[in-house]
């Protein structure tokens, strides 16, 4: 039976990738990747040649059919996105919901989709936070604009911690919008995780804003909010 693996990949240091993963990468036909440079760099690293296909939000609803045809035609896949688990914050979930209404019964389906878990900045960030999150919500990243505000009132409401994705472009315009609306929270900030400059930071908004005024906003962040 044709397989569809859903992998994940490093998200920063490459010694992170499973040696399952790399297994399979090596095992499957064809590589679905958000974006066919990153991955063709990860596979490059790791001595893995095979076609790789662009799978991202611009193409998704032609490659849904392709995906289809590919495994009726008993073609192993495998979905990456540039780092960490797909379907995080990634459009891929939406590929595996096509593919469960299209053949929405076990005698139809003639494959099966198969999670690889890995690295996700998500899971490595909850497990250095000095916040207890045994529960949490999980917004993603902030809208860059309608919505914004909408979100950010979510954050200041929410009983329990709240966790976000940022880029570097726009991490000080959110905390400052977060501090307007919820006051000044204790945070944990997760930049660069995995990589040779990874940081922690632990402290409140405002002191988060001092800091990376004056040192810069290079890298991805990801932000734990206490209640």
């Amino acid at each position: 039976m044709p397989k569809l693996y859903v992998i994940a990949t490093p998200i920063g240091n490459l010694k992170d990738i499973t040696l399952r993963a790399i297994e399979i990468l090596k095992s499957v036909d064809i590589v679905l990747a958000e974006d066919t440079r990153v991955t063709r760099k990860l596979l490059t690293h790791f001595e893995i040649s095979k076609p790789i296909m662009r799978f991202d939000e611009h193409v998704e609803h032609r490659m849904f059919n392709k995906a289809v045809e590919l495994l009726r035609a008993g073609k192993n896949l495998a979905l990456v996105t540039d780092a960490g688990t797909p379907g995080i914050s990634d459009p891929g979930y939406r590929l595996i919901s096509h593919l469960e209404a299209q053949l929405p019964s076990l005698e139809e389906r003639k494959f099966s989709i198969v999670p690889v878990p890995g690295p996700s900045s998500l899971s490595a960030i909850i497990s250095v936070s000095d916040i207890n999150l045994s529960e949490f919500l999980f917004l993603g990243f902030p809208p860059h604009k309608k919505g914004r505000q909408t979100l950010f009132k979510r954050v200041a409401a929410s009983e329990i911690p709240v966790i976000l994705f940022e880029s570097p472009h726009r991490i000080l315009k959110t905390l400052k919008e977060i501090l307007a609306i919820s006051g000044d929270k204790y945070l944990n900030i997760g930049r660069e995780l995995t990589k040779i400059y990874e940081e922690i930071f632990r402290g409140t908004i405002s002191e988060a804003i001092l800091k990376y005024e004056k040192e810069g906003t290079r890298g991805e962040f990801v932000l734990v909010l206490k209640p």
